[in-house]
């Protein structure tokens, strides 16, 4: 008995994640920065991992206490979210990132200033070769299927 009430203790613990404290924004968005499609994928954890962070092929992806990012691909004109599937019924997690999308960096930090510049100076650019597209085609669901708590979905806006 003491077993089964443990378990959908964890059951729903798991099940309502909310996102502690997300980092800070500037207040104002990188100069310059171009309007961008967003789409938003909620993705398994080990797929956001993935999909957040830059690991050389054959490299086992690390564990880390990320959520969610933005990539923004300048060259497809779009700015893919992803979010980790258990922070889909928290709209701070999505607004946070979409912020990120329309160019605001973190405090004390230039990295989207400095993709900017790259993508101008070089044509350089830095996150569109971290999404294998292809391998991604088992998030994708109409925005009108995104239900809180689902597996897998993905909203364009």
């Amino acid at each position: 008995m003491k077993r089964g009430a443990a378990a959908i203790f964890v059951g729903l613990a798991l099940g309502s994640q909310t996102w502690a404290e997300p980092p800070a924004l500037k207040d104002m968005p990188v100069p310059g920065w171009p309007r961008l499609q967003i789409e938003t994928r909620y993705v398994a954890r080990i797929a956001l991992r993935g999909y957040c962070l830059k690991v050389p092929p054959g490299t086992p992806i690390p564990e880390t206490a990320l959520d969610s990012c933005a990539r923004p691909d300048f060259w497809r004109g779009v700015c893919d979210i992803y979010i980790d599937v258990q922070y889909a019924g928290d709209p701070s997690v999505r607004e946070h990132e979409e912020r990120r999308c329309r160019g605001y960096d973190h405090q004390g930090s230039d990295l989207f200033a400095e993709v900017l510049r790259v993508w101008r100076e070089r044509g350089e650019n830095r996150y569109a070769d971290m999404v294998d597209f292809e391998s991604m085609m088992f998030v994708l669901e109409p925005s009108t299927k995104c239900a809180e708590g689902a597996a897998s979905c993905i909203e364009i806006r």
